[in-house]
């Protein structure tokens, strides 16, 4: 049986909250979208369409246009603390890969913490178990709406915070 992705209000205000930090970031950096699409895999075109919300981008956009800005995406708990996942990649784990398992650790923990099987969060978030099972282990890359309602399942969010470097 197929299960339809419950993407529901708040999701698409959360979704849109971020994009508008996104382009706020961007206004404050002072870069065109063309500027800062510059180098990377999409064009400025992208970046509009993803401002006004007429398009969504795929999560490793996300990353990448988050990156651009000095900022990355975290998850927040429903304590509003920051949960933080691996510190660091593993030797040779593409960047993207990285970012991804940031995100699913804390919402592992989150749901285990829960005492949720991943069929039960699936059912909640309208995907299978061997999806949350993909996500949890980094191995498949959920729509950034998927990421989500995911975590609005498990009393979290997402959010931007910039990325500190030591």
């Amino acid at each position: 049986m197929s299960r339809t992705l419950h993407v529901d209000y708040a999701a698409e205000l959360a979704l849109s909250r971020l994009f508008g930090d996104l382009r706020d970031a961007r206004q404050h950096a002072g870069l065109t979208q063309n500027e800062l699409a510059n180098g990377m895999p999409f064009r400025g075109r992208a970046i509009s369409e993803w401002e006004t919300g007429a398009m969504e981008p795929t999560l490793e956009h996300m990353f990448q246009w988050s990156r651009s800005l000095g900022r990355r995406l975290v998850i927040v708990g429903p304590d509003g603390e920051v949960r933080t996942g691996p510190a660091r990649p593993w030797r040779g784990e593409p960047w993207e890969d990285f970012e991804l398992r940031r995100l699913a650790v804390p919402l592992k923990n989150r749901r285990l913490a829960l005492g949720l099987t991943q069929d039960g969060l699936g059912w909640h978030v309208g995907v299978s178990r061997d999806s949350i099972g993909r996500w949890e282990l980094a191995r498949v890359c959920p729509r950034a709406i998927g990421v989500i309602v995911w975590a609005q399942q498990l009393g979290c969010s997402i959010a931007l915070e910039p990325i500190i470097t030591s």
